[in-house]
């Protein structure tokens, strides 16, 4: 899992809550350009994005993967305080697969990384 933000909060938040599951490792980046050379160079499974960079908006670090036949199909989930349903809609038209809003709920992020990363086990019954 990648993580590009540029908040050290947020990247410490995240790597709390995915270091405790053994079937993940985290990469992370604190801006649009090193995000985009990590995902070139790692290939990561899924990448946790914040739209609000120093450097690229998240709508463009989206379109440099699409761009790139390497990342071109890597999933993206949103990470972010700025979501409408506006935003979510264009987003998608990018390629954006999921957007988790901040404050997020450490469950629904969960469950939006299992979705990709384990989509029959994310969609079977709960017993």
């Amino acid at each position: 899992v990648l993580h590009i933000d540029d908040q050290a909060a947020n990247l410490s938040l995240v790597e709390t809550v995915l270091g405790r599951r053994q079937d993940l490792r985290l990469i992370s980046a604190a801006d649009g350009h090193a995000g985009v050379a990590a995902a070139r160079e790692h290939r990561p499974d899924v990448i946790l994005l914040d739209l609000h960079l120093p450097d690229l908006g998240g709508d463009e670090v989206v379109r440099r993967l699409r761009a790139d036949a390497g990342t071109r199909q890597v999933p993206v989930i949103i990470l972010s305080a700025d979501a409408t349903h506006t935003q979510f809609a264009r987003l998608r038209q990018l390629g954006v697969r999921d957007y988790v809003t901040k404050p997020f709920r450490i469950q629904e992020l969960l469950r939006a990384l299992d979705a990709i990363l384990y989509p029959p086990l994310a969609e079977a019954p709960a017993t």
